[in-house]
């Protein structure tokens, strides 16, 4: 017989401790939904309290099987990163997954297009705020690397049980590698996710706690919400022609956590619809 191969084997969650950061919304949402529907236990992180209730409501009601843990705290400060690592130890001994899905993506002010005089181009340029850079690289870069970093312990304690354990997923976005956009803060903190997998997933091959990262296309976020600055009207440039589903966040997530993809370390996934094949960087009108 080869039940082993069979997709409730290979893709087998049930009974797992899943961390999700940014659980009450977007991506994160979309992952704790998937995760409970499929039978993990989920720890719920979030900054958002209200959102967070809501949340584990709506979890407990898609699984009767499946325990739902909520802990609030704000990820962008050393402080509030500790006291979410000292919070996840307190309820466990082990962590069979933990995905890092929030983030926060500023937008530079003042836009320059191609032909604009030179003053138009610093004032562009230095519209990118320095709050924003800090904020960003707080909460997309340190926070992913110190919250691992503070549960290195449970994540190893599941590693060793085998089978995709003890994973990390942290997320990327094609615009770590493209530059058809300026946005200067949230790109290269995307491109330093990048490295960051690979830098983490070396470092913490001895005990094979596997670190990779899901780099989406164009999905309905907060970040791509039916405002001014949303990018959600280019998902249809895509050659897949739509934005990113539910179904495909949750199942690339269920994927790299589960036995299927136990083989798979120190990558970055794209998930972009073909995105990334249409984006060209930016060029002068004339062209």
């Amino acid at each position: 017989m080869a039940n082993h191969l069979r997709v409730n084997e290979l893709f087998d969650v049930a009974g797992r401790w899943v961390a999700i950061t940014g659980a009450a919304s977007g991506i994160g949402h979309m992952l704790a939904r998937g995760c409970t529907i499929n039978g993990a236990n989920t720890i719920l992180i979030d900054v958002n309290l209200d959102s967070l209730s809501s949340v584990k409501a709506e979890l407990e009601s898609l699984s009767s099987s499946s325990e739902t843990v909520v802990i609030h705290g704000d990820l962008s400060s050393e402080d509030g990163i500790k006291e979410v690592v000292e919070k996840v130890k307190s309820t466990q001994t082990s962590l069979d997954a933990l995905i890092h899905c929030a983030a926060v993506r500023y937008m530079n002010e003042v836009t320059y297009v191609p032909g604009d005089a030179l003053d138009k181009l610093e004032a562009a340029t230095l519209s990118a705020p320095y709050e924003g850079w800090e904020h960003t690289f707080r909460l997309n870069v340190l926070a992913p690397y110190f919250l691992t970093a503070g549960l290195i312990s449970l994540l190893g304690a599941a590693a060793a049980k085998g089978e995709g354990r003890g994973c990390v997923i942290l997320f990327s976005s094609p615009a770590s590698v493209h530059n058809h956009q300026f946005v200067p803060c949230y790109q290269t903190s995307k491109a330093a996710v990048d490295h960051l997998v690979r830098i983490m997933a070396a470092e913490f091959a001895d005990y094979y706690i596997r670190v990779n990262a899901m780099s989406p296309g164009i999905v309905p976020s907060g970040m791509t919400t039916s405002n001014a600055e949303s990018n959600l009207h280019l998902a249809a440039e895509a050659p897949a022609g739509r934005a990113g589903s539910e179904e495909d966040m949750v199942g690339s997530a269920l994927w790299l956590m589960s036995k299927a993809g136990a083989f798979m370390d120190g990558k970055v996934i794209r998930i972009d619809g073909g995105r990334l094949l249409i984006l060209k960087g930016v060029t002068s009108n004339s062209d």
